[in-house]
């Protein structure tokens, strides 16, 4: 009768549990650069009460292996296990598992002792001497995992990860033409080596679906430069772009196309068992990889499923058919729910709701809403079924680092340099909330009439420039122009305020330049819309847009108006111009409700933040703003 055999690996080391947590639940990459062997994943199955993968591969590259991977277990800056079932070969069973523990060290300060447990099921007698060979030679290169870093990094603390130890071939020629091409295009020396650094010396997991705002995070730099960067590098060929549809609920890419063209508005995840509708807020993100005629980079598995895959939660946990278990959840500052995967029912977390346990059955949980301990602890759980089920304790807020399509799309860089990417005609999509401008020139008709068609066209059509120029400062994109007026759109309501406060504080000083007398008329209303391809370029319609350009027919020229509920939210941002303030109630055309409008007029910049902090303004009731 072959019994279960047990190794454990301890390991200290002089970096804080949340870094040793940080590098050794990135899986995919632990196992790539630990010399493992790349993975076939199935989707995801449910068979015998249970959820799992298929996963194939070659040890040594050359003896093929079969196995039930089941979703790993963890608890955040704590533990993590993961269960494989083998098809055949010597090994019937593995469960390995990683445990971070604080540990005082001998000069007084906070390291942590890592704790590695493996226990191997033989298939038979014979399958003891395979062990040290199959299991244990790759388990103790994944505890030397910490060791490459802190030698690679000469004890100091890096966001850079350990890389295999190899070259990568790469056209030298064209990244150096490409990188002086982006200097060209101003960019800063140290952000492009910065980047061309990544290329050449990350793996290729690395330079694969590159989220811009990660990268500049890791770098320390702004975001919205290093999106830029990463537009233009595009552009040029030394990136490619492509947009990743991320499933609502497990929160990663289930689908990966290079065009807008090819967005579906319906996609299906196979791990949560759903179709859900995408929209451009949340569930489309734009990711960038290495050019293929720069650097060839393999898009290969070793890892599916690890902690660092899901980031947004922070403890997993299997529960066995009639099981009750209590299960630990680790401390949280965010707003969390608990939520079972394929079944998709939310328990959320409430103040004042009790903590007692929680009942799952075949109609999902007993209740909605407990209490979870936020200095974290146990709740007790019961799977009242006959299948195992996968209970998620994550976090409710979206991925903050995501360059989602509502954030590339309503950049003024983005249409200017890809103005060909658009939705397929037959394909609608929402979005939640967008900030929509509307300007318009007062006396345009007249003036025709008063300096002729060619002197007031290029009047009009240089005012274009002076209106696209403020909205690309302040984040935001023309849409399109009619007639003499604009359409632009916002991702935040605030720079969409800030681009018409700036507009109209500048104004004077651009008639003066330019010997005109314009006078600009400027209206906003944020809300959802919808995107639609119309006439081949990326256009927004619904009662958001409508709105915004009714709001604008009410504009007397040099002022803003905006309704007054954005008004409350905005003004409090506002320190860098001084304003009149009125309000009023009308009516809009074509709108059945009434609306409460904000004016501001004679808008004027303060030249000092510290001039705006001791500038008391008021309105025209006399009250502070």
């Amino acid at each position: 009768m072959v019994k279960d055999k047990m190794y454990v690996f301890k390991k200290i080391y002089p970096l804080s549990r949340e870094k040793v947590w940080e590098l050794l639940s990135n899986t995919e990459h632990l196992n790539r650069v630990s010399g493992l062997f790349s993975v076939h994943f199935s989707p995801a199955q449910f068979l015998d009460g249970t959820m799992f993968r298929w996963a194939e591969a070659k040890t040594m590259g050359i003896v093929p292996l079969r196995w039930r991977e089941f979703p790993f277990e963890w608890i955040k800056e704590e533990v993590y296990s993961i269960e494989r079932i083998y098809e055949k070969g010597p090994i019937k069973r593995l469960l390995w598992s990683i445990e971070c523990v604080d540990h005082r060290l001998g000069d007084g300060t906070t390291g942590t002792k890592v704790i590695g447990r493996a226990t191997f099921t033989p298939a038979s007698i014979a399958g003891y001497a395979a062990i040290p060979l199959a299991g244990i030679r790759p388990i103790k290169r994944i505890m030397n995992y910490v060791d490459l870093y802190l030698a690679s990094y000469k004890g100091e603390v890096s966001k850079q990860l350990p890389q295999v130890q190899k070259s990568f071939h790469l056209d030298q020629d064209r990244l150096l033409l490409i990188c002086n091409e982006l200097l060209d295009e101003m960019y800063s020396a140290h952000l492009v080596q910065l980047l061309k650094d990544h290329l050449v010396l990350s793996g290729d997991d690395e330079v694969l679906q590159m989220k811009p705002y990660s990268l500049a995070d890791k770098w320390n730099e702004d975001r919205e430069q290093v999106l830029a960067l990463c537009l233009h590098a595009t552009q040029k060929g030394l990136l490619t772009q492509s947009w990743s549809l991320m499933c609502p609920n497990c929160r990663v890419p289930k689908v990966a196309v290079s065009t807008l063209s090819s967005v579906s508005s319906q996609v299906h995840c196979d791990l949560c068992g759903v179709d859900f509708k995408t929209n451009f807020d949340r569930y489309i993100e734009m990711r960038f990889s290495v050019h293929p005629a720069v650097r060839k980079a393999v898009d290969q598995s070793y890892c599916m499923g690890g902690p660092m895959t899901s980031p947004h939660i922070t403890a997993q946990h299997r529960i066995k058919p009639f099981e009750l278990k209590k299960v630990r959840i680790p401390p949280f500052k965010k707003e969390m729910r608990l939520r079972v995967l394929k079944h998709n029912k939310m328990v959320y977390h409430h103040q004042k709701s009790s903590d007692a346990a929680l009942k799952f059955g075949h109609d999902g949980w007993n209740r909605k809403e407990m209490h979870f301990p936020s200095f974290g602890g146990l709740i007790e759980m019961q799977n009242l079924t006959e299948n195992e089920i996968i209970v998620v304790f994550e976090e409710t807020s979206w991925d903050e680092t995501a360059a989602t399509a509502k954030n590339v799309t309503s950049l003024q860089l983005f249409r200017d340099l890809f103005s060909t990417e658009v939705l397929s005609p037959e394909q609608q999509i929402g979005i939640e909330s967008l900030t929509v401008l509307f300007s318009d020139l007062q006396g345009s008709t007249s003036l025709y009439q008063m300096i002729g068609d060619a002197m007031a066209y290029r009047q009009v059509d240089e005012h274009f420039s002076y209106l696209k120029q403020h909205i690309s400062k302040n984040k935001g994109a023309v849409i399109k122009t009619i007639g003499d007026s604009v359409m632009a759109v916002f991702n935040r309501s605030d720079d969409a305020l800030s681009a018409s406060l700036s507009i109209q504080a500048e104004i004077e000083s651009y008639n003066k330049e330019k010997n005109t007398s314009l006078t600009i008329k400027l209206g906003l209303f944020t809300g959802p819309t919808i995107a639609v391809n119309a006439n081949d370029l990326l256009d927004y319609f619904g009662h958001t847009v409508n709105v915004a350009a009714r709001i604008q027919q009410q504009s007397e020229g040099n002022d803003i108006i905006l309704s007054n509920s954005e008004w409350q939210m905005l003004a409090p941002s506002i320190t860098h111009f001084q304003y009149d303030l009125s309000q009023m109630n009308t009516q809009l055309n074509g709108i059945q409700q009434e609306i409460s409008l904000v004016q501001l007029k004679n808008i004027t910049c303060i030249k000092s933040s510290k001039d705006a902090a001791g500038l008391s303004m008021m309105n025209h009731t006399g009250m502070p703003v």
